[in-house]
């Protein structure tokens, strides 16, 4: 079976907080993954060591089959050139108008000349639903939800092989959520595209998940499919699902 990320034994302390305490995790080619959790458990320290923003003080990380740390640093830039990501915050460049942010991997990255990189830049817009009508709009004029677009055609611009998802949905209506998360579904099922999300929404749970990891004081304590997410009597699960005031999560 085909891997593109595996994570094993994984570790990472700050000082004397332990926030990764062996963490493995295995997620196939064109798989939605989502890392649930409370606040402070680990999730986005996780995905900061998968992409490399943070060095951990143990385990293996692969990517496509291949250990990170054995990697050179010319071959960790082209590793992770087949990854995008879609920030909690679309984190669009204030400065640069719609076109200019989708198309600067491609030309800052890939070195491709700006017409060519234009021309997948509209396209990729297209596939977010998009029309060539925002291309010179700026970040500020942009409305919550079609900024978070913009940042996902960004993030699909140089056709990743890896999407991680940041809070996809913070911040946004039940209606423009849903066609975020809709979005986000046609890049795993159409494209292809192996997707790691955390969230706390719920609804983006169900819908985007094809299994899901719950991480709580550093580790995994339950994983299983979108199926056993919604049947399972895990308390752990059932209180962070529920939002249940009393549980494991809020004993002492």
């Amino acid at each position: 079976m085909e891997y593109v990320i595996e994570v094993e034994n994984l570790k990472k302390s700050f000082g004397n907080k332990e926030v990764l305490r062996g963490i493995s995790l295995k997620i196939k080619a064109g798989e939605s993954y989502v890392v649930i959790g409370g606040s402070g458990s680990g999730k986005s320290v996780l995905i900061k060591c998968i992409l490399g923003l943070i060095e951990p003080d143990g385990g293996i990380i692969k990517i496509n089959g291949k250990d990170t740390s054995k990697m050179s640093q010319k071959e960790l830039f082209k590793a992770r050139l087949k990854c995008g990501v879609l920030y909690q915050g679309g984190a669009l460049f204030d400065s640069l108008n719609v076109i200019d942010n989708v198309s600067f991997g491609l030309i800052y990255g890939y070195g491709m000349s700006q017409k060519e990189a234009y021309k997948i830049a509209i396209e990729k817009l297209e596939s977010v639903d998009l029309d060539e009508s925002v291309a010179k709009i700026y970040p500020a004029e942009l409305s919550g939800g079609m900024s978070k677009r913009v940042a996902l055609a960004r993030a699909i611009a140089t056709d990743p092989s890896i999407i991680f998802f940041d809070e996809p949905t913070t911040g946004l209506d039940p209606i423009t959520s849903g066609t975020i998360n809709d979005l986000i579904v046609r890049c795993t099922k159409e494209m292809g595209i192996s997707a790691v999300s955390i969230t706390h929404d719920i609804n983006s749970l169900k819908h985007i998940s094809d299994r899901v990891g719950l991480l709580f004081n550093g580790s995994f304590i339950w994983e299983g499919t979108n199926k056993e997410l919604m049947s399972t009597d895990n308390p752990y699960v059932v209180q962070f699902i529920n939002g249940n005031a009393k549980g494991p999560f809020t004993e002492k």
